[in-house]
């Protein structure tokens, strides 16, 4: 049956519990910086002592049965900085200690480049993610490991108007292609009505220029000869090394005569046995002038397309919506290191938090489901953070309430033991 001593349990048991619910809204507190952090509450549920007759029931006071995050979407601040990401969705980042293998989940993307190259957080924990050629299997993200596709030259198209009122000359080369120049680059370049370079990279992704020299041999009717210097292909000058020389003829309207040749033949191939070990075997390059018009007008290149970008380092890295993780490199061009790799769960709540924004999975959270993002995974946010979902204003009258609960139930033990005084003073 109960009795008055009853309220001298429900008064401790209220001093309890919104004692553990006043620590979890100064959890809450003290993280309202933490990245990607989501506030807790504390649920509180009634305690009815057993034995109790129906109709008789007194409560003994108030536990706590569960300390629940909410996670919900948390607001993103820009920082432009590309290892700072936020996940715009449910799911999380997978990562893995390094020293165990043991993997666990967290939501905050404030990654950075340790000194092997990987991708890890500011604790050094490993990013996982998926190769860049697509495997299932989760792996590191590491920028010493990316490739550079493309590295050599094969294919030049040259776009671009000559001047259809340059003086009439005659092309000065009398050697044979693939030798020495009968000419100085000097006298090439005196001759010459117009003149460009192009560069190629060698298969070491040593760069190299070809000139170009454009002679006007008469009405409608152009000659472009190629060269290199001398030193590029074993020999021990600067001079010029002949390539080989084209014909480039024009209708009256201007546009091109000369039919353009069956790709991928191109207007020039050269077979260059470059003098610092990246050949044999030649190298072959193919160079197409198209389009090309002749106007009476200045000459000039409007636009060179080479296949072909040489050896670069990284500059920066670029993250997507998708999650791919592209190195951008000096040379003007990108390679795909890999893809952040997001899991989700069927109850993210259920997950267990163990500090250092780190979650495990749980019975209650369900097993993980790892895929890219996209879809149901939600979208990477890069050049963002996720700020904490602590609200310090609603916290703090939070804790007001708390803490009237509080100092009641110890008015309520405090009441009681004046009661139990009365009540021995009887006797």
């Amino acid at each position: 049956m109960p009795s008055i001593i009853n309220g001298l349990f429900a008064g401790r048991a209220g001093i309890s519990s919104h004692g553990v619910a006043i620590a979890t809204v100064g959890d809450n507190i003290a993280n309202a910086s933490t990245i990607a952090y989501k506030s807790s509450r504390s649920e509180f549920e009634d305690i009815i002592a057993g034995g109790q007759t129906v109709g008789k029931v007194v409560g003994s006071g108030s536990g706590i049965s569960r300390i629940t995050q909410v996670m919900e979407q948390g607001t993103f601040e820009f920082t432009g900085r590309p290892l700072d990401l936020g996940i715009d969705g449910d799911s999380f980042f997978v990562v893995e200690e390094a020293d165990t293998g043991s993997r666990f989940y967290t939501r905050a993307g404030n990654f950075r480049v340790n000194e092997e190259g990987q991708v890890v957080t500011q604790r050094g924990d490993i990013v996982l993610g998926f190769s860049p050629t697509g495997s299932g299997n989760l792996q590191e993200i590491n920028v010493n490991t990316f490739t550079q596709p493309n590295i050599s030259t094969n294919d030049i198209t040259i776009a671009g108007q000559l001047d259809s009122t340059s003086a009439v000359t005659a092309n000065p080369e009398a050697a044979a292609p693939g030798n020495n120049s009968t000419a100085t680059y000097q006298t090439l370049s005196n001759t010459a009505a117009f003149q460009t370079s192009v560069s190629v990279f060698d298969p070491l992704g040593a760069k190299h220029d070809v000139r170009l020299f454009y002679y006007n041999t008469g009405v409608n009717q152009w000659e472009v000869s190629a060269y290199v210097d001398q030193d590029q292909v074993g020999g021990a000058t600067s001079d010029p090394f002949y390539l080989d020389t084209f014909n480039l003829n024009f209708n009256a309207d201007g546009s091109r005569a000369t039919a353009l040749p069956v790709p991928p033949a191109g207007d020039f191939n050269f077979a260059l046995n470059w003098s610092n070990g990246s050949t044999p075997p030649a190298q072959n390059i193919t160079l197409t002038m198209d389009p090309m018009t002749q106007f009476a007008t200045g000459s000039a290149i409007d636009a060179v397309v080479s296949d072909g970008s040489g050896v670069g380092a990284i500059t920066t890295l670029n993250v997507s919506k998708d999650g791919e993780v592209f190195a951008v490199l000096d040379n003007g061009t990108s390679t795909l290191l890999g893809t952040f790799a997001l899991t989700r769960f069927n109850n993210p709540e259920g997950l267990q938090r163990i500090g250092q924004n780190r979650y495990i999975e749980s019975v209650d959270s369900g097993e993980a489901v790892i895929g890219s993002p996209g879809g149901n995974f939600g979208s990477i946010e890069g050049g963002n953070i996720e700020l904490s979902t602590t609200d310090i204003a609603a916290e703090f009258v939070k804790l007001i309430t708390l803490q009237r609960g509080f100092q009641a139930s110890s008015r309520i033990i405090g009441q009681i033991d004046n009661l139990l005084n009365e009540i021995i003073q009887l006797a």
